[in-house]
């Protein structure tokens, strides 16, 4: 799987790549498009006891309980001001080891595709985040490139510690 890690290497190679943009409350998230299992409307929460603030809370989704992550807010890139989201962006998992299977990402609207090759891209010189891999300028939209590794280590030391139980 194309991982976000290796995005700009395969771009340099001459590839074109299918990637999403999903819009957050902060930054744009950019992604190769196979790290996305289905995006969906948004769905009721339920709360996780004792959570992390960026855990907005568990959804259903075929069958599993899934945890839906505010980027900003895990990113510690986010204002006071939270506008409610609009979707769930259901993310495959990128590590091949432990970890959720999937998990979701709450999105301000719907996420949109991009085709990018190389040319398309110039890099961010602002500060990024503690879970950006990199920032980005797509056309002129600024856009981060987050570390997905770290989000899954976050979302699987969470699920290690709550009791999580099936959401209907």
């Amino acid at each position: 799987m194309t991982s976000p890690a290796n995005l700009i290497s395969m771009l340099d190679a001459g590839h074109e790549l299918a990637c999403i943009i999903i819009p957050t409350s902060g930054d744009s998230l950019l992604l190769p498009n196979v790290c996305v299992a289905e995006i969906v409307p948004w769905r009721r929460l339920k709360p996780v006891e004792e959570g992390p603030d960026w855990c907005l809370g568990l959804t259903g989704w075929r069958g599993l309980s899934i945890p839906v992550v505010d980027y900003p807010l895990m990113n510690e890139s986010a204002g006071k001001y939270q506008p409610p989201a609009r979707c769930l962006t259901v993310m495959n998992r990128v590590r091949t080891k432990a970890g959720p299977a999937f998990y979701a990402f709450a999105a301000q609207s719907l996420p949109r595709m991009v085709q990018l090759v190389r040319e398309d891209l110039v890099k961010d010189d602002g500060n990024p985040g503690t879970m950006d891999l990199m920032r980005i300028q797509v056309g002129t939209e600024a856009t981060v490139v987050p570390d997905l590794e770290g989000v899954e280590r976050a979302v699987a030391d969470l699920l290690n510690r709550v009791s999580v139980q099936k959401v209907k």
